[in-house]
């Protein structure tokens, strides 16, 4: 497991903080994130219910910063439970009561096979009850979760000859019952990510999006043989 604090600061530390103490105390319900892991066979039984077939990684913290989990490292470990400490990126002289981190819990560890295609995904980031419309189902969540088909949270995808996999990346309240997908490929490892500011809350949150390098090749050599087919079309009437 691996921290992955690109561009990190004392000030984005400090100001991730105070976005997840205030969460916290509006919302006084259950907010945890839970993940559940599919394999491709399994694909029909992706649901919030199933809870003996699945994977399963949970927490009811809020990351200060990013944090990167391998899979097979963390379902393939000797441990359930575990407690990744963030404290050290607080803003010097800054202190605050109880856990700065990311607790986290796993079920069904013990079925983890390494050989097999995990590739189903249950994402659930619900509040129960909550009398706030900002906690309602479709707006934006304390994290965000993103989804890579390479270790330590890289694009590159080892079942492909060369080229790069999109990410996926999942950041609103969803509904009760979560929500179920499947990714193009083995899913190799994920990112756990404090919530963005409000006032970088714009557009939709994510919900299965896709995103990363692999996208925007695509659509870039999409772009560019479109281009050099107008040409040549413009050339062919010319004569």
């Amino acid at each position: 497991m691996h921290i992955v604090t690109a561009g990190t600061t004392a000030v984005l530390a400090l100001a991730s903080l105070s976005h997840s103490v205030h969460a916290e105390s509006d919302a006084t319900n259950s907010q945890n994130l839970t993940l559940r892991f599919f394999q491709d066979s399994q694909e029909d039984s992706c649901s919030y219910t199933n809870t003996t077939s699945a994977l399963a990684f949970t927490t009811s913290s809020i990351p200060l910063i990013n944090h990167c989990f391998n899979f097979e490292e963390l379902f393939g470990g000797n441990s359930s439970t575990g407690f990744v400490n963030q404290s050290r990126n607080l803003a010097p002289g800054y202190s605050v009561n109880g856990d700065v981190g990311i607790h986290w819990a796993l079920q069904n560890r013990d079925s983890y096979d390494s050989s097999a295609n995990y590739s189903s995904i249950l994402y659930r980031q619900h509040v129960v009850n909550s009398g706030s419309e900002k906690y309602k189902p479709g707006q934006f969540g304390d994290r965000r979760v993103v989804i890579y088909p390479g270790e330590d949270c890289s694009e590159k995808d080892d079942s492909k000859e060369k080229g790069l996999s999109p990410w996926y990346g999942f950041g609103c309240w969803s509904e009760s019952e979560g929500d179920c997908g499947s990714m193009p490929y083995k899913i190799a490892s994920f990112n756990i990510q404090p919530a963005l500011e409000e006032k970088d809350e714009k557009g939709k949150c994510w919900v299965f999006a896709e995103r990363g390098a692999a996208v925007h090749f695509h659509s870039s050599s999409h772009v560019v043989v479109g281009a050099m087919f107008s040409v040549a079309l413009a050339m062919w009437l010319a004569l």
